[in-house]
């Protein structure tokens, strides 16, 4: 590898979590909060959660803890 794409790779952020700061990788994969677009790791989001704004056919999303209180979202 040149040294120019050695810097480029150094200037990517590395993609933390929004609340244990823990780093991604392959054991610990990350996933977006639908409402507030932050990243976290699978121990502080939960999957398949709605809300009565959502229609009948749409699928459950992925929502971290604070956004469950704040928005009203519950379990499928």
């Amino acid at each position: 590898m040149n040294q120019e794409t050695k810097s480029r790779l150094k200037s990517i952020p590395i993609t933390t979590c929004s609340d244990c700061r823990s780093r991604i990788s392959y054991t610990n994969p990350m996933s977006v909060c639908e409402s507030c677009k932050k990243k976290y790791c699978f121990d502080h989001i939960s999957s398949a959660q709605i809300n009565d704004g959502m229609a009948q056919k749409e699928e459950g999303r992925s929502i971290c803890d604070s956004c469950i209180k704040e928005h009203g979202y519950r379990t499928l």
